[in-house]
């Protein structure tokens, strides 16, 4: 046997640390995170990422800010989940799957290593899904024995995203059934009919009142842009309104009539891109989705959910934008 000492920047590229670019990789950060969650399973989340911050810098890799976020984006596909247990939070390691995404190339999905005899699909730096080649009804078997469950992307998004909204907003259990998206919107103003505050004339408050598929622009701009206003005419209206300091915006909806405007507070920012969703679906204005060839655009900020299942469709090449196979499922036309 012979040794070789390496350098932990040698170890660090071999590994697959680094991007093109020479910062680290999301898709090499993913397959850190995924080592301790499929050796231990339940585990403190603390401990995992304690874990692999040690891995990156022991390997000479000192910029570890990158890791929670990706941690979420794993979650986010479905491949573990958050849990408490008394009052920390653990992460639990999800039953694997396997998506098909175009002819023979599929997402698999699950922190364990995917079975032997199985290839893997290269991709670039960005992509955090791991992809396979499954073409033979042998493949299909091969994951099948090792426990991997086939679904369909329609099978993934159940239950909706919006529903977890629906059901705080209700408090209860809300089902998809009846909960449609139009619905939630009715929800959402029924929420402010009853809850609602008034604003004060002096409120700073930027609204989404532009047409779907212009340019989105920033709530929190210095002065308004893209398809952020001031002053949207009357109407029920997603927009945020600024909060205690510079910096702190608060997503909302707001009634605005003669007799002035009425807020209701939404619970974070995922639920108010489902309330633009909503709205859009309501009033007959959809957001609008960009598909030239092979790459997809979306004009506005998506829900975690939906963002996810981009990233399980095709590999990322932008903030709102996805490489994909024109023979993937189209999950925008499922929302419908």
């Amino acid at each position: 046997m012979r040794l070789r000492t390496q350098s932990p920047a040698e170890l660090s590229s071999q590994l697959g640390y680094f991007d093109a670019e020479g910062k680290p990789s999301v898709r090499g950060i993913a397959n850190v995170l995924r080592a301790p969650l499929s050796r231990w399973g339940l585990s403190p989340k603390r401990s995992v990422l304690k874990h692999v911050r040690a891995e990156f810098r022991a390997s000479g890799v000192d910029e570890v800010s990158d890791i929670p976020r990706v941690l979420g984006r794993l979650v986010d596909i479905g491949e573990c989940e958050e849990v408490y247990v008394g009052h920390e939070v653990y992460l639990a390691p999800t039953t694997p799957r396997w998506l098909s995404v175009d002819e023979g190339v599929s997402a698999y999905l699950g922190v364990s290593r995917p079975p032997d005899g199985l290839s893997l699909v290269e991709s670039n730096h960005h992509d955090i899904v791991r992809r396979l080649r499954v073409v033979t009804d042998e493949e299909a078997a091969m994951l099948e024995l090792a426990g991997v469950r086939e679904v369909s992307l329609s099978e993934w998004l159940m239950p909706p995203g919006y529903l977890r909204h629906a059901s705080r907003r209700m408090r209860r259990p809300a089902r998809s059934d009846t909960i449609t998206l139009e619905r939630f919107w009715d929800l959402l103003d029924e929420a402010l009919t009853e809850e609602g505050l008034t604003l004060s004339a002096d409120a700073e408050v930027r609204f989404l009142a532009g047409r779907p598929g212009d340019f989105f622009g920033r709530h929190n701009s210095s002065q308004t842009e893209g398809r952020w206003t001031n002053d949207p005419g009357e109407g029920l209206w997603c927009a945020y309104r600024r909060g205690y300091g510079e910096t702190h915006w608060h997503p909302c909806i707001i009634a605005v009539t003669g007799e002035g405007q009425r807020a209701l507070d939404l619970y974070d920012d995922d639920e108010w891109r489902w309330a633009v969703l909503a709205r859009g679906r309501r009033v007959g204005a959809e957001e609008v989705v960009r598909a030239e060839g092979s790459r997809v655009q979306l004009t506005f900020p998506a829900p975690a959910q939906l963002r996810a299942a981009m990233d399980i469709l095709g590999s990322p090449t932008g903030a709102w934008s996805w490489e994909v196979s024109p023979n993937a499922p189209d999950l925008w036309r499922l929302l419908r």
